[in-house]
């Protein structure tokens, strides 16, 4: 528990930091990106946590909430929700996923979303189990296409799982922009946790 605990904290940490730069300026009204880490940022992520993803967006006053939540996928299937947590909004604000093992020798990862705006942080955390196997492969990435026009339920991340012998390969970026139509996408991996948001 300490250590999930202490996890969090170098999040929030590391949040504060992200919150404090003015990287929201350039962004459209109405929109995601992945958020412009200064090189000290990166450093603290990386050492707090395995994978992390970093998103700023911008909204106008129609906007006044966000949820944000991880789908885990077995072989294409929905199998259920890690994490879900939402928030109230105003104008601006940054989204952090990211994962950290708990211990070195376990298979058992913690998940943590952390939403930041208007001088409010929401953060939820859960465990989660990682499948331990010879052959093991994962990729992780997000949508590479900078802004993106917030609609609808958006996939923000992704983290995949396979032990194909044939390797593995990142989800394609027409995913991101479409998930409805190239879901079928998912079944090429064991195990797929999809980061999502709705604003509302």
């Amino acid at each position: 528990m300490k250590r999930i605990l202490f996890f969090t904290m170098l999040i929030l940490l590391a949040l504060s930091l992200v919150a404090c730069d003015d990287s929201h300026s350039n962004l459209k009204i109405n929109t995601v990106s992945n958020a412009n880490l200064t090189e000290r940022e990166k450093v603290i992520l990386s050492n707090t946590s395995d994978q992390s993803f970093v998103f700023d967006f911008k909204v106008d006053d129609k906007f006044k909430e966000v949820a944000v939540w991880v789908e885990k996928y077995e072989s294409g299937k929905l199998v259920g929700e890690v994490n879900r947590i939402s928030m109230e909004i105003k104008n601006k604000g940054t989204i952090i996923f990211s994962t950290s093992h708990t211990t070195e020798e376990s298979n058992h990862t913690l998940f943590t979303v952390t939403i930041d705006s208007d001088g409010g942080t929401g953060s939820g955390w859960s465990p989660e189990t990682i499948i331990k196997e010879d052959g093991l492969g994962a990729v992780w990435g997000s949508n590479p296409l900078g802004e993106t026009s917030i609609q609808g339920k958006m996939v923000l991340a992704s983290i995949c799982y396979s032990t194909s012998k044939e390797g593995i390969s990142s989800l394609p970026t027409d995913f991101y922009n479409n998930i409805d139509s190239h879901m079928n996408e998912l079944k090429n991996y064991d195990v797929v946790y999809l980061l999502r948001s709705e604003f509302k």
